[in-house]
């Protein structure tokens, strides 16, 4: 069984996610993809047991926070490798219809507070889809999470078009079932001040769109 982020380009081609380009991606995804693996190389482990090597190194720093930044910031490495810009792009400014697509396709379970502005995430997956653990591993990897946040707060960021914060509250390498995460959408307004019948949660100066989400896409 392949994690929801490395069978996103193949589920996003299938729900008219992508392009014919993504469609190309996505077969390459698949091909490199392995259950319980991930989409580095498995033959050479080095780059996981590098990672494995440094993350306690941080964890030791001093500066707990600004090793945190450190590793929210190397997100940025997986969202390129995946080309998340091309694959978010139809979803900007239409938040319902994106949680549909994470809850249809990638089977997560998803509580929106519009109220407050925030999104309660379930993966609901018994292991741990970071690409850079290495199955059977017992290394301290649970800083990797931080990268996670980093993730989280770019996927939802984009397609909110504003700032989002992202906290892992629960983990299956901290010890729990499956991996949660808490979105807060930052700059979200409150209902009363969205435009009538609209959808989702407008962020100031941006307007979400007014599509409806019921059909999932």
């Amino acid at each position: 069984m392949e994690s929801s982020r490395r069978s996103f380009l193949r589920s996003a081609c299938a729900s008219s996610f992508c392009t014919c380009l993504g469609a190309g991606l996505a077969a390459d995804a698949a091909a490199g993809a392995e259950a319980g693996g991930s989409d580095v190389a498995q033959e050479d482990p080095m780059p996981r047991r590098w990672i494995a090597a440094l993350l306690p190194a941080l964890e030791a720093s001093p500066d707990r926070e600004a090793a945190r930044r450190v590793l929210k910031a190397a997100a940025q490495a997986h969202w390129e490798h995946l080309r998340m810009d091309e694959k978010v792009a139809p979803y900007r400014g239409n938040l319902d219809t994106f949680l549909a697509f994470l809850t249809a396709q990638w089977g997560w379970k998803i509580q929106h507070d519009r109220a407050a502005g925030v999104i309660l995430v379930d993966e609901a997956k018994s292991y741990c889809v970071c690409p850079l653990v290495e199955k059977g591993s017992k290394a301290d990897l649970t800083q990797l999470c931080d990268c996670s946040e980093g993730f989280a707060e770019r996927l939802f960021g984009a397609v909110v078009e504003g700032p989002v914060r992202a906290e892992v509250t629960q983990s299956v390498l901290r010890g729990a079932t499956s991996c949660h995460y808490q979105i807060t959408l930052t700059q979200a307004t409150p209902p009363s001040a969205a435009s009538p019948g609209g959808d989702g949660v407008p962020v100031p100066g941006q307007r979400l769109s007014q599509r409806n989400a019921r059909g999932g896409p």
